[in-house]
């Protein structure tokens, strides 16, 4: 991302508006596309300095509506962080959105509601393309490229990390999906029935 770029996302609100105009505009105003790197992450970039403080992050599971006799289909993640400057100030939020692998995020809203989708180009680079602002649902809708609309659905680490160990999906923990961690998991088995279902594990400090 241009070094304009990471400015812009870090001044006061009252500014963002105008920079960020500008910014575009000299990124490539009759295209509307900016070259961006598959690692940059303005919201990861904000965490990193110390005079922006996150005051709350919440993660929604992204959910295309189903299709006449299909199941409602997981398609990715959004992750939504609020900020405030340390001196005071307007509080903010913006928006990441990642596909299932949360690693891999195909594009931000920011905290003007804009919204930005990032399309992978031959030479490994991505081109940020903004989109039309619509609502929150619309927006990550199109970022994701969904043909269907999508809702949210309100979730945890602790309950994402629950499922990643839960392979076949059964929703308890097989002492088979738990192995690599010893007897920290597996002794949560409170009941003693076996398995360990959510909230043992909610009760174990490991995260």
């Amino acid at each position: 991302m241009p070094r304009t770029l990471e400015l812009c996302a870090l001044i006061p609100l009252a500014l963002a508006a105008v920079l960020l105009t500008a910014c575009s505009s000299r990124s490539g105003a009759q295209t509307g596309r900016t070259v961006v790197r598959p690692e940059d992450n303005i919201a990861e970039r904000i965490d990193r300095g110390d005079w922006m403080v996150s005051t709350g992050t919440k993660v929604y599971k992204v959910v295309a509506q189903a299709q006449p006799n299909r199941p409602p289909q997981h398609v990715g993640y959004l992750e939504e962080r609020r900020y405030r400057q340390r001196r005071g100030g307007p509080q903010f939020t913006l928006y990441s959105v990642t596909t299932r692998n949360r690693k891999e995020q195909v594009g931000h809203i920011d905290q003007l509601g804009r919204a930005y989708r990032y399309e992978p180009q031959r030479n490994g680079s991505f081109d940020k393309v903004e989109l039309p602002s619509n609502t929150l649902e619309i927006n990550v809708q199109a970022i994701l490229g969904s043909g269907q609309a999508v809702t949210f659905q309100a979730t945890t680490e602790r309950r994402l990390a629950f499922e990643s160990l839960d392979v076949d999906g059964d929703g308890v923990l097989q002492a088979s999906e738990t192995r690599s961690f010893g007897d920290r998991i597996t002794g949560a088995d409170r009941n003693g029935d076996g398995v360990v279902d959510f909230e043992e594990f909610d009760d174990v400090d490991i995260l």
